[in-house]
């Protein structure tokens, strides 16, 4: 068996200096490595492969080391090029990640200290339809009035230490309309001190 039999692909050479393309070399595909047994042809890292498949799918391969080989004994002198598929995937790279960030301070801090101060701007009709909510969806006339109060006990403590406990109280007395409050509790937990 002689060398040449073992060039069963066919690729062009793509010249990365001027564009220039070489057809029809014989070669055998690898999966890192693309033999190439014409000499004359001065293959040179940067320069890529391409081969056209049975299926007319095309491939591209960038050479990473040309690997100009002198020849021995029965071998003449050959290229053994160092490829990467362009489409290959890097098993060594991180994947992707996606990171959904949503708030008024929201951020992402990677190997870093965030120094940073937060000030959050309450939205200034939060209390109004906070009660608004209340208003609409509670039936029982006393536990409308003592959430109404506790509304304005949050709205008059907000931004002090003690605004922590109204919202505890507010929520043990609001706890069977959780469904009705709950777009309000993002907001109201941004005010904890």
């Amino acid at each position: 068996m002689s060398f040449d039999s073992l060039m069963r692909d066919k690729v062009t050479l793509i010249k990365n200096k001027d564009g220039n393309r070489f057809e029809n070399i014989p070669a055998s595909v690898q999966r890192d490595k693309i033999f190439t047994n014409d000499p004359t042809i001065q293959i040179e890292d940067g320069d890529v492969f391409e081969r056209k498949l049975p299926n007319d799918t095309v491939e591209h391969y960038d050479i990473l080391d040309a690997g100009f080989m002198q020849g021995t004994e029965g071998i003449p002198p050959h290229y053994q090029s160092v490829v990467r598929k362009q489409t290959k995937i890097d098993p060594l790279a991180q994947p992707s990640q996606i990171i959904n960030l949503t708030g008024p301070n929201a951020r992402v801090n990677i190997q870093s200290i965030d120094s940073s101060t937060n000030v959050v701007e309450v939205e200034p009709a939060l209390f109004v339809r906070i009660r608004a909510a209340i208003d609409q969806g509670v039936q029982d006339g006393e536990l409308l009035n003592k959430l109404q109060e506790k509304v304005t006990e949050l709205e008059r403590t907000q931004g002090t230490p003690s605004f922590a406990a109204r919202y505890k109280e507010f929520i043990a007395l609001a706890a069977n309309h959780m469904t009705l409050l709950a777009p309000f509790i993002p907001a109201l937990l941004r005010m904890m001190n």
